[in-house]
């Protein structure tokens, strides 16, 4: 079995594509999100395969942590994520919705019971700032998330991209979630700069490519000004630098991880967990990505 120091969070992937067609571009911002780099594709699967994924994910691992992601895993069709948060916690996962919140509040109630914390994404303080990321009204509906949420005392995540520009409004940002914490948990704040895993192309570059210390000085200088927060940077990363080991499994039962190299293009696929096992998937990313690195340094 895989023990927590070896592996303590999984990311279970419903579904790859996302909702932001759900907001217009900004005047100023041609599409939502800027920065995203996901394949716009469907998880097939069952509900009952779901359930086997889990399970396994359960038996093979001690992880406590499992995170719903995508894309965006809060869809307007049946991608089983209301079964899928339920198995989750009744095998003893905590859950964590990785959300942009878009359409949370249609499928609230039957997520409610079953999650553990709510990370959604914020790029900005105000409107012309958050909008211009990730479409018209999305600080809004942002906004309007944040009131359901701590008016129900649900904990509470963030997660923020950044520019050269938006970089410098992570104070006013900071004092947005602070007020937050005055009123529910909130369990963390992620902030990232560019990261080019595969995927580096000028244009993004002079959107997100400013300077890395300058990245990390902005987000120290906001660290104590979000009443206790833990605040996690993840700033942009040259090709030699190795990425957090990261698990991601497909609600169909394909595994795949991060081997460490900014340059891949993708993910690598390991296999399928209902016929492989999950541990032995995962050990073998394991070998795979010291086998990477050590001839990234050869």
């Amino acid at each position: 079995m895989l023990t927590h120091d070896e592996l303590a969070i999984v990311h279970l992937v419903l579904n790859t594509d996302c909702n932001a067609w759900d907001l217009a571009p900004t005047s100023t911002s041609p599409g939502v999100c800027r920065f995203c780099y996901r394949e716009r594709n469907r998880v097939e699967t069952d509900a009952d395969t779901v359930r086997r994924v889990i399970d396994r994910l359960r038996s093979d691992s001690e992880a406590h942590r499992c995170v719903f992601t995508g894309g965006d895993p809060v869809m307007p069709y049946d991608n089983h994520l209301e079964i899928a948060l339920r198995h989750a916690t009744e095998v003893g996962f905590e859950t964590n919705l990785h959300t942009n919140g878009l359409l949370l509040s249609e499928r609230y109630a039957g997520v409610r019971d079953h999650v553990t914390v709510y990370s959604v994404a914020v790029d900005g303080p105000d409107p012309a700032t958050a909008d211009w990321f990730r479409g018209q009204g999305y600080f809004e509906r942002f906004l309007s998330n944040v009131e359901l949420l701590t008016a129900d005392q649900r904990r509470l995540a963030f997660n923020t991209f950044t520019t050269a520009s938006s970089v410098k409004d992570l104070p006013r940002l900071a004092r947005l979630i602070a007020g937050v914490t005055e009123r529910t948990d909130v369990e963390y704040w992620l902030i990232s700069q560019y990261r080019p895993i595969g995927r580096a192309n000028t244009r993004k570059a002079e959107i997100y490519g400013f300077e890395r210390d300058d990245f990390v000085e902005a987000v120290d200088e906001v660290r104590d000004d979000v009443n206790g927060v833990p605040i996690f940077a993840q700033p942009t990363r040259a090709p030699e630098d190795p990425y957090p080991f990261r698990v991601w499994v497909l609600a169909d039962g394909t595994v795949t991880a991060d081997l460490g190299s900014v340059a891949a293009p993708r993910n690598a696929e390991l296999g399928d967990l209902l016929t492989d096992g999950f541990e032995p998937l995962v050990r073998r990313a394991f070998a795979l990505r010291e086998q990477t690195q050590l001839e990234g340094i050869a």
